[in-house]
């Protein structure tokens, strides 16, 4: 029997999701206004919260570490996600959390790909119009290009999507601590506040459409896997959980080198 059927937009219905969808596409051009008109919001924001770097070695130092280190962002939202998949055996509530899973992975590239390609700005550290300070011991180099929107914010916020549909009573606290961790993207001089609502923005977009027919029957087939062949399935999700969590870092670190040897850099 097909998981997708008439009971399954119950829960999650057509037109919701096209009024969810109006409102993360406006929710994404009021961030890429922002972002054309920095004085207005952009850097006022982050003077404001540049403002407090170099106060304190620890508050400095533990923003700096929810930044840097996977374990207090992906691999807690991924944990929230397992717990959502196995507190029930509930045929639909997984497939809305893996199509809305691999939609915030899509949503990340997606952000990428904006980034290159949309002429919006630098990353707030090489703004000069800001001075900007970084915090205190904090080493990281930052990639010269278009900081809009966010990938980082993108996945992140798609996860906390999937957790507010698959479980809404765990949404408060994912979103909490996204916030929490963006933060730490803005106070180090990664992002601008526009780049992370744009990454909502987006992630959103993403994550509501592949909660519509076609994506759902798409992961059916999928559900199906899952069903036949548990051992490699679940093998393959821990894998691909692993690299959502940590945004690909070790491939991508990887794979960097060889192409930038490749392209002459």
């Amino acid at each position: 029997m097909s998981i997708h059927s008439s009971s399954v937009d119950a829960p999650v219905r057509t037109l919701e999701i096209r009024r969810n969808l109006v409102i993360s596409g406006l929710v994404f051009l009021y961030a890429l206004a922002m972002a054309l008109i920095p004085e207005a919001f952009d850097r006022p924001a982050t003077r404001l919260i540049n403002g407090f770097a170099n106060r304190s070695w620890l508050f400095d130092y533990f923003t700096d570490a929810s930044n840097k280190y996977f374990t207090f962002s992906g691999v807690i939202m991924m944990a929230l996600i397992w717990y959502c998949w196995f507190e029930k055996r509930d045929p639909e509530r997984r497939l809305r959390i893996l199509v809305g899973t691999l939609a915030s992975i899509g949503a990340g590239a997606i952000s990428r790909i904006v980034q290159h390609e949309l002429p919006t700005h630098p990353r707030p550290y090489y703004d000069t119009a800001l001075h900007f300070q970084l915090p205190l011991n904090h080493e990281q180099v930052f990639n010269n290009w278009n900081s809009f929107p966010s990938d980082h914010a993108t996945v992140f916020a798609g996860l906390a999507l999937v957790l507010y549909i698959a479980r809404p009573s765990f949404v408060i606290y994912a979103i909490l601590w996204i916030i929490v961790v963006e933060f730490s993207r803005a106070f180090i001089g990664a992002h601008y506040p526009s780049d992370l609502i744009a990454g909502a923005g987006v992630a959103a977009i993403a994550v509501w459409a592949s909660q519509m027919s076609w994506p759902m029957s798409v992961g059916e087939k999928v559900m199906r896997w899952e069903r036949a062949s548990p051992g490699r399935f679940y093998l393959s999700a821990f894998f691909f959980s692993y690299q959502i969590a940590t945004l690909f870092n070790d491939i991508r670190q990887t794979l960097g080198p060889v192409r930038d040897h490749i392209l002459g850099h």
